[in-house]
């Protein structure tokens, strides 16, 4: 997975928690605000010709996606939105994304300890639905994550079809 790929995942995931400079730098593994901006321009350049929008927001100083209330009523109807996962499995798939990034081992007593004691079950869910796989105690994400969160692309593909006038 290329660094693009895990941060349009990752601000997918997070929804209108948004990201922040330091979970791009956690994502890169280095402090680096230029090759950040960069990111960010470049998935920005990948919604030039979608509705959807890359936007910041000052007061919390995050990035987050910006899909227009009709295009979503739209990916709701097809089922692409429709989210899985609970919001809480949401919350510790993009913890093991960050903690991966920085070329951690991911165990569940690491995710024990950040997510507390019901991490145990977000991992069933995760595993069931086939995000994360599990050997010997380590954790790794799956590619059915990219696969399926290819925002960008679902969306050009409606675009062409007919929602060219949002």
């Amino acid at each position: 997975m290329n660094h693009i790929e895990l941060l349009q995942a990752l601000m997918f995931l997070r929804g209108a928690d948004g990201i922040s400079l330091s979970d791009i730098y956690n994502i890169t593994g280095k402090k680096d605000m230029e090759y950040a901006l960069f990111l960010l321009s470049t998935l920005e350049e990948s919604f030039k010709n979608t509705p959807i929008r890359l936007k910041f927001i000052p007061t919390s100083k995050k990035y987050q996606l910006i899909i227009p209330p009709e295009l979503i009523t739209i990916l709701e109807e097809r089922q692409v939105l429709t989210p899985i996962l609970s919001k809480a499995a949401r919350a510790t798939l993009a913890c093991i994304i960050m903690n991966l990034m920085n070329e951690e081992p991911v165990t569940i007593s690491l995710l024990k300890k950040i997510r507390g004691s019901n991490v145990t079950k977000h991992l069933k869910e995760l595993e069931e639905h086939g995000y994360i796989s599990r050997e010997n105690n380590h954790i790794t994400i799956t590619n059915k994550l990219i696969s399926e969160i290819d925002i960008s692309s679902v969306v050009k593909e409606l675009s062409s079809e007919s929602i060219s006038e949002l």
